[in-house]
């Protein structure tokens, strides 16, 4: 009786034990946690943590050491800018007119530091962020100006303020009489402005509220290599008069800017995402790499003609390139239509174009091989096809004047990504090969990294039942191995952006 009881009692308890069916010694407790928390997770279904607001957010993230605090910037785009304004870091409260004094203040001691005057090199980003020193100014209800200075000469200007459906329209210029002269004597370096040692600059969020203490904080930037301005609401005019030359512009998402203004001995590298502004461009030397996405349209209300060969005269060297065939539409219907017995533009340095369009069609493609007509030097062609895309009012134009120049023989690849179905993909390969070389390769890339590879073949008599159809050019994509794929696929400079 007593036997038959424990058997009974056994036999319950195999039934709820987790390592029913194994072994005493092949039960593993971590995997069946791990198998518990799996149920748990997909029974949840929900990111809970996520659902918090900013405000928890940044109060949890301020409690962990600031390298796990920056790894939490990449759990998602969600969290990708909470944990710089969650870090705890010093506070002062000041007026919106003490910016540029303040900012000095805080360049003197990182100067002392040596954050602007020794040259490192770190392994990560991580590594990076650890060395940098930051301070946040607060302007009462208004907002705050969270600013960081990085140890490779990069200062981060960040401002936060109540967001307003309608913002109000401001101007933000940059002027500065001085020539670039390179310092020779440590008694230059030990009287000259901290201003003078940044390399780079991010402004980021400017707004009616702080730009004229931007603008003059601006003029003391003597030395400044780069600059960046990202997602100013309100922007309406930037206009920049420097005297030297200063390597990178960029600008993204600035979407009330109407009009930008450049004068400067050089740039050499011209990001630009956003809407079209009336664009006038001044300088002795032109761009040698120019981003030009403008796929969300116009941003002006009249795009005069100085306007249109102001930026073709100012990508006209450009070795890297990304354009919108609408944006070239404009550009070339204003040149068709002042051309009398003028040369036709080239661009003859051109080695890398990224072409956006929103469709497959054959006047898409007209403009297209329009433009590839002018490239004589094009070595990688990225076509990506996003429907989102500005669809410019369609005008007849003779696509006839342009260079009858020979095919692209520097051509090695071309890249076909973005939505596109099949027969797009087919039409627009076939076309291609009016232009391109015997050996350019035609590969298309889903999202997924895939990657098929156009090829020519002649249809033989095996393969089909009409003999007329013998000796006719059969065209087709295959699908490629993994190995052959990471030989022939590649980005386009801009493409992380």
């Amino acid at each position: 009786m007593g036997k038959r009881a424990r058997n009974e009692r056994k036999k319950r308890q195999e039934e709820h034990d987790p390592g029913h069916g194994r072994g005493r010694n092949d039960f593993d407790p971590q995997t069946s946690n791990a198998d518990r928390d799996d149920k748990i997770e997909e029974k949840s279904g929900d990111d809970f943590i996520s659902r918090l607001p900013d405000d928890v957010l940044q109060r949890i993230i301020s409690l962990l050491p600031l390298r796990d605090a920056a790894r939490t910037g990449f759990l998602s785009t969600r969290w990708r800018g909470l944990w710089q304004s969650g870090l705890e870091t010093l506070e002062k409260d000041v007026t919106v007119d003490d910016i540029g004094q303040e900012i000095g203040y805080f360049l003197d001691d990182a100067k002392k530091l040596g954050l602007l005057t020794s040259v490192q090199k770190f392994g990560s980003i991580l590594s990076l962020i650890e060395h940098c020193r930051r301070i946040r100014f607060n302007f009462g209800d208004s907002g705050f100006l969270l600013a960081t200075m990085m140890p490779n000469g990069s200062l981060h200007l960040d401002f936060y303020s109540k967001r307003n459906e309608s913002p109000i329209d401001f101007e933000l210029l940059w002027t500065s009489a001085s020539y670039y002269i390179l310092p020779f004597y440590d008694a230059f370096f030990s009287a000259v402005s901290a201003f003078n040692y940044v390399r780079s600059l991010h402004l980021i969020a400017v707004t009616n509220l702080t730009s004229e203490a931007v603008s003059s904080m601006l003029s003391q930037f003597e030395f400044l290599d780069n600059l960046t301005i990202k997602e100013c609401h309100g922007l309406h005019s930037l206009r920049i008069d420097i005297r030297f030359a200063f390597s990178n512009l960029m600008i993204f998402d600035c979407l009330q800017l109407k009009s930008l203004h450049i004068k400067s001995n050089q740039i050499y590298k011209f990001w630009f995402r956003g809407l079209l502004p009336s664009f006038i461009y001044e300088s002795y030397r032109d761009m040698e790499d120019a981003m030009l996405d403008f796929r969300g349209g116009p941003g002006y209300d009249h795009f005069e003609c100085k306007h249109s060969l102001s930026l073709r005269s100012a990508i006209r060297k450009a070795r890297i390139l990304t354009l919108c065939r609408w944006t070239f539409e404009v550009m070339i219907r204003q040149y068709l239509a002042a051309w009398k017995g003028l040369p036709m533009f080239v661009f003859s340095e051109l080695e890398e174009l990224q072409w956006i369009d929103n469709e497959v069609d054959e006047h898409s493609i007209d403009a297209l091989i329009f433009f590839l007509k002018s490239c004589p030097s094009l070595q990688k062609l990225y076509i990506n096809i996003d429907p989102t895309s500005y669809r410019e009012p369609r005008t007849r134009q003779n696509m006839d004047l342009v260079l009858d120049c020979k095919r692209l023989q520097c051509l090695e690849v071309v890249q076909l990504e973005g939505v596109m179905e099949n027969c797009d993909k087919m039409l627009l390969a076939k076309r291609l090969l009016d232009v391109v070389s015997k050996e350019t390769k035609i590969i298309s890339k889903s999202h997924e990294n895939r990657i098929w590879k156009f090829e020519v073949s002649l249809c033989q008599q095996s393969q089909i039942q009409q003999p007329l159809l013998q000796g006719m050019k059969h065209y087709m994509f295959v699908e490629v191995n993994e190995e052959e794929s990471g030989k022939l696929s590649s980005k386009h400079s801009h493409a992380d952006l």
